[in-house]
């Protein structure tokens, strides 16, 4: 696995694996830059992996819903996401180091973690399959760095966080529209 610090390009990609349970990888034309994968069948925990480590992410609450970050086998938040009005949300860092996520409405799955002066480091756009060979829901998705930011020490792992919110945003979407369709039925 190669670290986005020695990345070249500020173009990526994540592509969904054929694995068994849900497993995507961050790719460019270098490498392999992070993997996610769902370890339950809720999809409410995952382990992410990139060149500076392994965590897992967490999704925990429903009225006052957070998504969690911790090493992997740790027992403490290493950083903390709570989502705010239109599901926008701060990712907060033990260390201090907070990002803003903005949801992209209107233009299909995505969004943006962004510095808090509002530069943006790391857009996010999904994609769905795209013809009848293709597996239900989103196949893979788009990653933009920002190319003025030199420091990419973090941004594997908010593009893997970023990735993880809408995944969970797209799976839960899914789950309820088939709920519903099952008591129309």
């Amino acid at each position: 696995m190669r670290s986005l610090t020695e990345c070249p390009t500020s173009s990526l990609e994540w592509w969904r694996q054929d694995a068994t349970p849900l497993a995507f990888e961050l790719r460019a034309e270098g490498g392999t830059f992070a993997t996610l994968a769902f370890l339950d069948p809720e999809h409410i925990l995952a382990r992410v992996e990139t060149a500076e480590g392994t965590w897992t992410l967490k999704h925990l609450g429903v009225m006052n819903p957070v998504v969690t970050l911790r090493e992997e086998g740790g027992k403490v938040n290493l950083a903390t996401f709570h989502p705010h009005t239109l599901r926008h949300g701060k990712l907060e860092f033990q260390d201090g180091a907070v990002f803003d996520w903005t949801w992209h409405h209107g233009m299909g799955p995505g969004g943006t973690f962004s510095d808090p002066e509002g530069l943006p480091l790391v857009r996010l756009h999904a994609r769905t399959g795209r013809d009848l060979t293709s597996l239900p829901g989103i196949e893979h998705g788009d990653v933009d760095l920002n190319s003025e930011h030199s420091a990419r020490f973090r941004h594997a792992l908010l593009a893997a966080f970023g990735w993880y919110l809408i995944l969970f945003d797209h799976l839960k979407e899914r789950d309820a529209v088939a709920a519903e369709t099952a008591l129309r039925m």
